[in-house]
């Protein structure tokens, strides 16, 4: 596995699964949309900086992504665990970011339909973006 399957993955896959860490080390899997701008992956909170898995990523915890299908996650989070990972590291990007539009685009473009697309072109999920690097 290299990164460069990574974003192949965030940018082929409807979800993908990443894994974070909870406070006591335990790893856990969350199944989320991602899109991939100019090559560049990208990952968004649509719930805001209140999601568990966003706050797990600002803490500093390890961060990487499932190598399968993400709606395995959806389904059953242990199951994901036992995919391949791949280690990702994670910039945050301002909202007022010119990439923030082509971002919003990719994301309209990927996900045209349904309640959640609104959720996550929100101005708080704008502000919860992250740049997928790898580590």
């Amino acid at each position: 596995m290299s990164f460069d399957n990574a974003v192949d993955l965030f940018d082929e896959a409807d979800v993908v699964a990443i894994v974070t860490t909870r406070a006591n080390g335990s790893p856990i899997a969350t199944p989320i949309w991602s899109v991939v701008v100019d090559g560049v992956p990208y990952l968004r909170s649509s719930r805001g900086p209140d999601s568990w898995w966003y706050r797990h990523v600002l803490a500093g915890r390890p961060v990487a992504l499932a190598m399968g299908d993400g709606h395995l996650a959806e389904q059953d989070r242990a199951a994901a665990l036992d995919l391949p990972r791949e280690p990702v590291s994670t910039t945050y990007v301002p909202g007022d970011d010119p990439v923030q539009a082509a971002i919003e685009a990719e994301l309209t473009r990927k996900y045209p339909a349904g309640p959640s697309i609104d959720a996550m072109l929100s101005a708080a999920a704008r502000t919860c973006t992250l740049r997928v690097e790898p580590v």
